[in-house]
């Protein structure tokens, strides 16, 4: 029960940083939009983007941390181990490298705004692949 809370703590976390990167990333995309954002901006004003970014954050975060902390709770019972500076190496290593091949494809197709990508994924990796399980055990 501890992993499912530490998770969706963490992932309360993980929206705060989200909301914080995104709203920049956005005004960032609104000074110079490609093409697709330009016919979106014409019909919609950008807090018309924003708002529905903020009210589905925290749930979603909350909800991939809860999954995540379950996650965590099964790879302690199948693979005890603690390494790489986390209380068990097996989710770490899993949630590192599964969140680079995730991120990789998005930062070659958002080059305007790949920074600010590269910036959630190390947020990510570091909220739920070391806080998550030190906050956990």
């Amino acid at each position: 029960m501890s992993a499912l809370v530490a998770g969706a703590a963490s992932g309360l976390l993980m929206a705060s940083l989200f909301i914080s990167v995104a709203a920049v990333m956005l005004v960032a995309a609104v000074k110079d939009p490609p093409p697709r954002l330009q016919a979106l901006l014409a019909t919609r004003r950008p807090m018309a983007l924003v708002m529905p970014t903020v009210v589905l954050a925290y749930p979603v975060w909350g909800g991939v941390g809860a999954v995540l902390g379950l996650l965590f709770l099964a790879s302690v019972e199948r693979a005890p181990g603690g390494g790489l500076g986390s209380p068990n190496w097996f989710y770490t290593v899993v949630l590192v490298i599964g969140t680079m091949m995730l991120v990789a494809p998005v930062v070659v197709l958002m080059r305007r705004v790949a920074l600010g990508v590269s910036m959630l994924a190390v947020a990510f990796m570091g909220i739920f692949g070391w806080l998550l399980p030190f906050i956990a055990t």
